[in-house]
């Protein structure tokens, strides 16, 4: 009793605070893009989200100890995201601003530890439930692909998605020690994704996690100065795609052949997108865009009856510039980039590994701006030290 009651006196410390809401907000926005989502609703969500920026704000202008110029700082990006969120009616951008704004002193490895299990455990135990019965297993059957299974999340791809984070998790947290084995079990696990979604960008991102992996490891050895400089532009490719992003949906012309099959290949991402800048404008701060996906009930219905109704804007980039604004696009494109390049600079090349293959992700999906999939723009203001081991021949498990 008394070691319980040493436990309780203690103050809450900025970092207890801080990963508590963490674990908090993945629960409820995990849960929604599940099938479950239909019995718990977006009521619980929006107000689990709104719970969780005002503790993150709490930290912010109570734990944490900045000057005048910082806070002032840290307030105006703040207003930038609630005029965003306001306008777009989307509490994302909010959400994601207070947890990269309230990081600083919080382990960025702790986030990451407890996203893993956490997110981890929900997904076994969604899809457990799902094979159960207890909740919806959506299947979806198109001509000329294989049969794909959503396994209690709300769209196949998702699942994939899911996966693909939790993989570039577990690459943070072992990054010294993996090697073959490691890489080996990827890419069973990426060929199992194959068989159960056939979420092809997925699939290839974490295929190409290895090479790119392995570049890393060896440009840690300053003599293999082409892996070096390899690695040194990986940071390039988040504004470039950003970039071919938008460019390529606004110049998307359907009758040139070759966008066509590009536009094929991405499931028609391309002519969805240019759809969207014929029914909204581009704005500073964003507007409110209805959408209709294919996830959940609901989308699969759509799904089945040819995709009558179907719209939605998949690309990352995309989305932060006809949703949030163009404020908030160069702000959140700048943030990665910054976060690469300080990473490139420090030699901590798994971070660089993994924003890489996060922007290749978001340049066809969806998950730039949700902590339940994505949450390593977190380390901008968290405390992060070099995990990348250095290199000796002894050590070097490529």
């Amino acid at each position: 009793m008394n070691r319980i009651k040493n436990i309780l006196d203690k103050p809450v410390t900025g970092q207890q605070l801080y990963l508590g809401t963490f674990v908090f907000y993945l629960f409820f926005s995990f849960l929604r893009n599940t099938t479950f989502n239909p019995y718990i609703g977006s009521k619980p969500f929006n107000l689990a989200s709104y719970i969780c920026v005002l503790l993150l704000v709490l930290k912010i202008y109570v734990y944490d100890k900045y000057k005048l110029k910082e806070y002032l700082l840290i307030t105006f990006f703040l207003v930038i995201a609630v005029c965003s969120w306001r306008l777009s009616s989307s509490n994302l951008i909010l959400v994601m601003a207070a947890f990269i704004l309230a990081a600083r002193n919080v382990s960025f490895k702790k986030i990451i530890q407890y996203y893993f299990y956490v997110t981890l455990l929900l997904l076994i135990s969604v899809m457990i439930f799902a094979l159960l019965g207890i909740i919806k297993d959506l299947v979806f059957v198109v001509d000329g692909r294989a049969t794909r299974y959503a396994l209690g999340i709300v769209y196949p791809t998702d699942l994939a998605s899911h996966v693909l984070y939790l993989i570039l998790a577990h690459v943070y947290l072992n990054y010294r020690n993996l090697n073959w084995h490691y890489y080996l079990g990827y890419l069973i696990i990426a060929f199992l994704l194959k068989l159960i979604t056939d979420a092809r960008l997925s699939i290839i991102c974490i295929i190409l996690l290895v090479p790119i992996v392995i570049t890393a490891k060896y440009a840690e050895n300053p003599q293999h100065k082409l892996a070096r400089f390899i690695v040194s532009l990986y940071w390039i490719f988040t504004p470039i795609l950003a970039f071919v992003s938008f460019a390529g949906t606004y110049f998307f012309d359907n009758s040139n052949q070759i966008y066509h099959r590009i536009d094929h290949m991405l499931s028609g991402r391309l002519s969805y997108g240019l759809m969207s800048m014929y029914r909204y404008h581009i704005t500073w701060f964003g507007q409110k865009v209805e959408e209709n996906g294919l996830g959940g009930s609901k989308g699969l219905s759509v799904f089945n009856h040819g995709n009558v109704g179907y719209f939605y804007i998949d690309s990352s980039y995309l989305r932060l510039v006809m949703i949030y604004g163009v404020i908030v696009a160069f702000i959140m494109v700048g943030v990665m980039m910054t976060i690469s390049i300080r990473s490139i600079v420090k030699e901590n090349y798994v971070i660089t590994v993994i924003l890489l293959v996060v922007t290749l992700s978001c340049f066809v999906e969806q998950h730039l701006l949700e902590l339940s999939y994505n949450p390593f723009l977190l380390i901008l203001l968290a405390n992060s030290k070099v995990i990348s081991e250095v290199y000796t021949s002894e050590k070097s498990k490529i």
